[in-house]
């Protein structure tokens, strides 16, 4: 009963797949019947359909955002499926590269930073919450939601980083949300009435209204905020000792600030300088939208729930409009209305008919965001050549994709392609390092909410009188360092400063073991069996301190799976390691790779100053949209003459592990081209090669020298 049961079950969910991919074609199809119809208007012709080499490239680099591998590369280009295109895509936007690379889009959107959300562990958890929610393809309305009211913990709610990342900046904040989600530029109405739009001034407060009450803070633990008051009523604790007790407290719950969004209830008002006859400076705003259906609040709502609400409605033309564009642009390279984020009333689409059934779509297919790519990927507009020849500031009516190059992280992701034999895979070293510090401030937040008050209080009192005697001392060394520093007596100035810093290290053991202490004596079990778990096997003064410092977590560390274990075993017999010593040495640089040769995704976010990511244009983050597809010279020596190059020809790479898996010339001129170019070179492309081989058989480093020539051509770079 129960196999006939399953059966049936699996029957219906293959039924519904097939409705599903029926559906998503013939959407696919009134997409291309209208692209059609808009290009016969102005008389302009389709390009040619590509083939399958230009069509797998381009696919793999749209939608997870690196060239195929040559395995992959060599199984779809030899397939005999007539169906292989559809299955291709629809394996790409199921796949962890899908994530890396709307991730990549979306950071840059939302300017979310590795260490610019305020305390990293905030900002890491922003990036986490933004991962996880592409993984498990959250509507787009739903996302949006949470993030434009997210409140709380940032270890409970990492939705919380989209304020954090605008702390203290509520109208900046404001402005971005109109930009990014309804494709309106209100920021100069921040101080005045708008140029070029019909904002004023006023409107722009009254959308504020809103949300200018979303406050991103420290922790308030209730208990550390008891200790506070219970410093100031006891007026037995002389004014030096309630500050070191302050400090005490400071010093326990560094780790804990800027971790927290809260919304406040005070009033808008207008700023002092407000120079309008329709309002009075320093006047009470109401909240008012700006357009669409008018959103009224009583004593009883919640303002940022009803403007999340309001913002993401179906009922709201240009938050449907907004995300449909960015998804459109994403796989066609230009969008159907330009600039995509400064929408006017006066904006007109290229084509309005297919913007008025892309919205439709949009709302039927419930925000879906894969839903709505697999739509556009399985058109015949996209499966056209790229024209190469737009104009800016002209309309642009979709003939075939928009000729252009990688992006910074394409360009990364397609060399990690060519390194790591596991190019998809994660940054495991730094997400257990986010893992186990979001689970440490977790643990640190838990133990001061469930710690009695008076033994807090107890615990800072005690590491106020450590810290007077301490100071007295650190006074001394302070003074000892400017003098010799004044002298130039550096060997001096080191020995003091590894003083200063080793009574650094013993506050924090002092702070660690006193509060450790307080939370001992408490009558709570949770906080019992939380000390028990965090003391483990280690001093006790250590205990409280595992908290508060962040984890160490090395690439030794990262489990040895059997799979990567047989891994290596087979790329030892190619790369000819026999000795025990030299497969050790191979294993511990495979497991570098995921440090090191990580997707873009899964590097700090954005990549530090001076990295390749930057190089090439990656987004600072600081601005929405920052990033540049500009090429320079830099660029060019540094693929040419750069460390690149010659980690990508080292004998460990993939890359050079396939060419030597290669038996003859022809073989290995077939990986060269299917590893670079995802196609088999063309007959004369052959020909050149087979002359060059020739030519400079005693050359050593021929293989190198043309990897590198190939990488730096267009053919590479561009995305045809």
């Amino acid at each position: 009963m129960k196999a006939i049961l399953h059966l049936a079950v699996a029957v219906s969910l293959l039924a519904t797949s097939l409705l599903r991919a029926a559906d998503t074609l013939a959407a696919s199809k009134r997409i291309d019947d209208l692209i059609a119809k808009g290009l016969r208007s102005h008389n302009i012709q389709p390009n040619q359909l590509v083939g399958d080499d230009v069509f797998l490239r381009r696919a793999y680099l749209t939608v997870i955002g690196r060239i195929p591998s040559q395995d992959e590369a060599r199984n779809f280009l030899d397939s005999k499926d007539q169906g292989k295109r559809v299955k291709l895509i629809d394996s790409l936007l199921n796949s962890e590269g899908y994530v890396h690379h709307a991730f990549n889009y979306w950071a840059d959107v939302f300017r979310a930073q590795s260490q610019g959300g305020g305390d990293s562990t905030t900002a890491q958890n922003y990036l986490n919450y933004l991962r996880q929610a592409l993984r498990e393809n959250k509507p787009w309305d739903q996302l949006s939601r949470e993030l434009v009211s997210g409140t709380g913990a940032c270890f409970e709610n990492g939705a919380i980083g989209y304020y954090m990342r605008d702390r203290g900046m509520p109208l900046d904040n404001l402005s971005n949300t109109t930009r990014i989600f309804l494709g309106t530029r209100m920021e100069c109405a921040q101080c005045h009435d708008h140029p070029f739009d019909k904002w004023t001034q006023k409107q722009f407060y009254e959308m504020a209204a809103f949300t200018h009450n979303m406050t991103a803070g420290s922790y308030r633990s209730p208990g550390v905020e008891e200790v506070q008051k219970l410093i100031r009523q006891d007026k037995a604790i002389d004014k030096e000792t309630q500050d070191l007790m302050r400090q005490a407290i400071t010093e326990v719950t560094r780790t804990l600030r800027d971790t927290i969004v809260v919304e406040n209830k005070a009033a808008m008002r207008l700023p002092h300088d407000y120079k309008y006859a329709d309002a009075k400076p320093k006047d009470v705003v109401p909240a008012s939208v700006m357009f669409g259906k008018p959103v009224t609040l009583t004593k009883e709502s919640d303002p940022i729930k009803s403007f999340s609400e309001w913002l993401t409605s179906k009922e709201n033309p240009r938050f449907t409009t907004v995300i449909s564009n960015r998804l459109w642009k994403r796989v066609f390279g230009a969008a159907l209305i330009e600039p995509l984020d400064e929408l006017m009333d006066s904006s007109v689409p290229s084509n309005p008919e297919v913007q008025a059934f892309l919205d439709r779509q949009m709302v039927a297919m419930k925000y879906d965001m894969k839903a709505f790519l697999r739509m556009l990927l399985n058109t015949q507009t996209f499966a056209r050549a790229s024209t190469k020849e737009v104009t800016m500031g002209e309309p642009y009516y979709f003939q075939g994709p928009v000729f252009h190059r990688m992006s910074a992280e394409q360009t990364w992701d397609s060399l990690v392609t060519l390194v790591n034999p596991e190019p998809d895979g994660i940054n495991w070293s730094a997400r257990e390092r986010d893992r186990r510090e979001l689970d440490n401030r977790r643990q640190l937040a838990a133990l001061l909410d469930q710690t009695e008050a008076p033994l807090l209080f107890q615990a800072a009192q005690q590491v106020a009188l450590a810290m007077k005697e301490q100071n007295k001392g650190f006074d001394g060394l302070r003074k000892e360092l400017d003098e010799a520093r004044a002298r130039n007596d550096k060997e001096k100035a080191r020995e003091i400063q590894s003083r200063l810093n080793e009574s650094q290290r013993v506050l924090r053991q002092t702070v660690s073991k006193c509060f450790y202490d307080a939370a001992s004596k408490s009558s709570n079990e949770k906080v019992k069996a939380k000390l028990k778990q965090i003391a483990g096997s280690g001093p006790m003064e250590m205990a409280m301190m595992n908290l508060m410092d962040g984890p160490r977590i090395g690439v030794k560390d990262m489990p040895m799976t059997p799979a990567l274990s047989k891994r290596i075993d087979a790329d030892a017999v190619v790369l000819g390691i026999k000795d025990p010593k030299s497969r050790k040495s191979y294993a511990n640089y495979v497991r570098t790779l995921n440090t090191s040769w990580s997707r873009a995704a899964e590097l700090p976010s954005p990549a530090p100053r001076g990295h390749f990511l930057r190089e090439f244009g990656q987004s600072d983050r600081d601005v929405v949209e920052n990033a540049s597809e500009e090429a320079s010279v830099p660029q060019a020596l540094t693929i040419m003459n750069g460390p690149m190059g010659s980690q990508i020809t080292s004998s460990w790479s993939v890359l050079a592990i396939n060419l030597r898996k290669a038996q003859t010339p022809d073989q290995k001129i077939d990986s060269l081209f299917l590893s670079l170019y995802s196609r088999y070179p063309a007959p004369k492309e052959r020909d050149v090669l087979h002359q060059r081989l020739e030519s400079y058989a005693s050359n050593k480093s021929l293989w190198e020298d043309l990897i590198v020539a190939a990488l730096s051509t267009q053919q590479f770079i561009f995305i045809k």
